[in-house]
């Protein structure tokens, strides 16, 4: 390859990410819930499982068999958390979740521990072992963390009182850094 040919080479490259630039600055990178999301809420805000998004909905049992519903609980922070009785890390961040439920639960802080999959006979053992208080969601048609788009337990969102996803933590978290998570929603 002469000179000329390698500059000719360069000056299209060049020329070609010049027009790359340009294109991309004045039509903007996509919002990233325009391709995550589910929908658009009454007040316009992307419904998606990320930060900044509003949380999708859901309505499921509990262990309790009562039917709990996501967007009941707007006006409190929410902590969710999928986990399986079979998850080494989720058995290390459960205390730290009850130990937060006991401190905040007079605060508003709701958990909602979402099971993935599991029958409700283990879930009712693992949680008396453990003497888990706050709700525990069954999922054993992982239609919740399909919805989530789950990448694996555990993960937990932290979710505003408006509903907005303010955190989302793949994998354990430990005890300080879910308080300070939650910190700006607590009185």
């Amino acid at each position: 390859m002469t000179s000329i040919q390698r500059a000719m080479l360069l000056t299209g490259a060049v020329v070609t990410m010049t027009a790359a630039l340009v294109l991309l600055s004045t039509t903007g990178l996509p919002n990233r819930a325009a391709f995550s999301g589910l929908g658009v809420d009454e007040n316009d805000r992307s419904i998606a499982p990320e930060v900044d998004a509003v949380a999708p909905s859901f309505t499921q049992a509990t262990l309790q068999g009562e039917s709990i519903q996501l967007t009941d609980l707007r006006g409190s922070p929410v902590l969710i958390n999928f986990w399986a009785t079979w998850c080494a890390p989720c058995r290390i961040e459960m205390p730290y979740l009850q130990m937060l439920y006991d401190e905040y639960q007079g605060d508003g802080l709701r958990i909602l521990a979402v099971n993935m999959g599991e029958s409700p006979e283990a879930v009712v053992r693992w949680v008396e072992e453990n003497a888990l208080t706050f709700d525990i969601v069954l999922d054993e048609e992982n239609r919740i963390s399909d919805l989530y788009q789950l990448r694996g337990q555990p993960s937990t969102y932290v979710i505003g009182p408006e509903g907005v996803i303010s955190e989302i933590f793949f994998g354990p978290v430990d005890e300080d850094t879910l308080r300070n998570a939650i910190a700006p929603y607590l009185s």
